[in-house]
């Protein structure tokens, strides 16, 4: 199975900050960190589609002023008796 794993920065406003991070965390956005308008966030997806579109579902939440992707990483994980 692939999974592909982002680390985003997100920029608001940070009186919004808090309250922005509540609402984007779930079982595949993971908050790390929340200081002065910015978030870290971790997101998990099973494919590039899917991660873009997680991005842009944090990206069209209101007070988000910009997205940025900081590091991606593609995570093939092999069954037993699977040949790379």
């Amino acid at each position: 199975m692939t999974m592909h794993v982002a680390s985003l920065i997100v920029r608001t406003r940070p009186e919004a900050a808090a309250a922005i991070a509540a609402q984007i965390a779930d079982e595949h956005n993971e908050i790390h960190a929340v200081e002065a308008g910015k978030i870290i966030v971790v997101i998990e997806s099973p494919s590039e589609g899917a991660l873009a579109d997680r991005m842009d579902e944090i990206r069209n939440v209101p007070d988000v002023l910009m997205v940025s992707l900081v590091y991606h990483e593609i995570d093939t994980e092999q069954t037993s008796g699977e040949i790379a």
